[in-house]
């Protein structure tokens, strides 16, 4: 019996859906033959679901879920929590005897410590398997990029990619890119679109005026104000953030390095051209101030921002989307999103029901639905390409871009990801609220993250 969750239904707490643009249906499946997909094959089994909260992608199945149900006679339990919650609760479900959750929600820093400990099932037989896998699914519609950064795994070699799937990509992928008001910037007498940091700091502070602030970025203590808008000015700053290897235990990090500096430095400078309690904002609060008009330019997960094009949203018509500023001239960001698994301590019939709930949660048609309604980042390549879906989200192909071309988190291919991020964004965010300078700042973050690194056997 399972110890720990309940798997009851907690309410998302996000916003507010609106009204869909696409009325499309799920996925219909070729009828049951010897060997072939059968939709009704778990008919009255129970699949629970945690899903994190806050980031929309629980919306879209909670929207579909009565007709989810019907088309596989499944009942869908959901549960939602935010990222620290949902990381340890996966945490310890899958160290349980037995999970409480059928489908597990893994972000992309979280795979070494979960698929990298051997506690997600291998599902790369599933996938071929005619009669687990419809035949209309196209597993080849996934971009190589994020498949093997929330698909594929080396469990041996503790590296991202190689030939053994545990998660199918999903429910949103992303990386960062720029949003800004086009009625206040790029214009005739207008500041250009910014390129460099330098340039960005410049446009913010000739936007912001008495009503609108010129720029906005997470400045509470949340990974973000590392992940987003730390890290991506220091790898454009020319910053690398480590050296040595895991391997031989000489893995360090250079948090104390010039770029390091400057790129906090960027943030701290920014501070008067930003909202008054930006220093309590996370992607929520950004979010809710742009939509209101309160914001001139934001660098954002483009699958969080992807709201300022939906009908709750008062800019919707004055927004566009730009390549991040870099000083090196190769716009770039971290790699983001997210995939879903199952827990390998689950009764074989268990998988079985999780893993068919998942080819219609990872379905072209289903896809299309969640980016069209609310917003999110698709995961494949055909839901990027959809002239209705780049009609109705005008950001997508720079998103999509973005995704490409996104780097994924030197140290993301340890279990203690999570921890450095959270230590680095603590510090970060003293330093926004003048507790500290910058270099102090990022001497703290080097020290706390070389501690970490010892202690995890990544350093001697």
């Amino acid at each position: 019996m399972a110890a720990i969750g309940c798997g009851a239904e907690v309410d998302s707490g996000g916003r507010l859906s609106g009204n869909a643009r696409t009325s499309d249906s799920l996925p219909s499946a070729p009828a049951a033959g010897p060997g072939s997909f059968d939709p009704m094959k778990y008919a009255g089994k129970t699949v629970r679901i945690v899903l994190v909260d806050r980031e929309w992608d629980d919306l879209g199945l909670r929207d579909k879920r009565s007709e989810l149900e019907a088309a596989t006679g499944l009942k869908i339990e959901i549960t939602t929590l935010a990222l620290d919650a949902l990381d340890q609760s996966i945490a310890q479900n899958l160290r349980s005897p037995e999970s409480a959750f059928d489908i597990v929600h893994i972000v992309g820093f979280a795979v070494a410590s979960t698929v990298g400990a051997g506690l997600l099932e291998d599902i790369t037989g599933y996938v071929s398997d005619p009669s687990r896998t419809p035949a209309n699914y196209d597993f080849a519609d996934f971009p190589k990029g994020q498949l093997d950064y929330a698909g594929y795994f080396d469990v041996q070699t503790g590296e991202f990619g190689g030939d053994t799937l545990y998660l199918i990509p999903g429910i949103e992928s992303g990386s960062c890119i720029m949003f800004y008001r086009k009625d206040l910037l790029g214009g005739t007498d207008q500041p250009a679109v910014p390129t460099t940091w330098a340039e960005y700091l410049l446009a913010a502070k000739a936007l912001t005026t008495s009503d609108v602030a010129g720029s906005a970025m997470v400045g509470a203590n949340d990974v973000s104000n590392f992940l987003v808008d730390w890290y991506t000015r220091f790898i454009t700053m020319g910053g690398q953030l480590t050296s040595g290897s895991k391997k031989d235990k000489t893995l360090t990090t250079r948090f104390d390095s010039a770029e390091a500096v400057a790129a906090l430095q960027n943030m701290i400078d920014l501070l008067p051209y930003s909202p008054s309690a930006v220093t309590q904002y996370g992607f929520k609060e950004a979010l809710e101030a742009f939509q209101l008009g309160k914001i001139a330019m934001w660098p954002a997960w483009a699958t969080i921002a992807g709201a300022l094009y939906g009908p709750d949203s008062r800019v919707k018509d004055k927004v566009a989307v730009a390549p991040m500023p870099a000083d090196d001239g190769n716009p770039r960001a971290i790699r983001g999103g997210w995939g879903l698994g199952i827990p390998r301590n689950l009764p074989q019939a268990n998988k079985d029901a999780a893993y068919h709930l998942m080819t219609y949660l990872t379905s072209k048609d289903f896809e299309k639905y969640q980016v069209m309604t609310h917003e999110t980042d698709p995961n494949r390549s055909s839901t990027a390409a959809d002239a209705e879906i780049v009609a109705a989200l005008p950001y997508i192909p720079e998103a999509v871009k973005a995704i490409e071309k996104a780097q994924i988190l030197e140290i993301a291919n340890i279990p203690e990801t999570l921890e450095i991020a959270g230590n680095v964004a603590r510090e970060i965010n003293l330093a926004l609220t003048g507790a500290q300078d910058a270099k102090t700042a990022m001497a703290n973050a080097q020290a706390s993250s070389l501690a970490t690194l010892k202690a995890g056997g990544h350093l001697a």
